[in-house]
């Protein structure tokens, strides 16, 4: 879990999201080789989207109010 966590912003550029999003289709699973999901890196790689967003909206609206 620190290990993902500790990761940069995931919103810091595409290249990051595309990487976020990669870590979380691995684990789901998949039908075709009958893995099955880690529901536990799934859960922190959710949490760390909604923490990083959340993050954002906080810049963006300190933003805004300054304006």
């Amino acid at each position: 879990m620190a290990k993902i966590k500790n990761k940069r912003n995931i919103f810091t550029t595409p290249q990051d999201l595309k990487e976020w999003s990669m870590d979380l289709a691995e684990a789901c699973g998949s039908i075709i080789t009958n893995k099955k999901p880690n529901i536990s890196k799934i859960d922190n790689l959710v949490s760390k989207f909604v923490d990083d967003y959340n993050k954002n909206m906080e810049s963006l609206n300190a933003t805004k109010e300054e304006e």
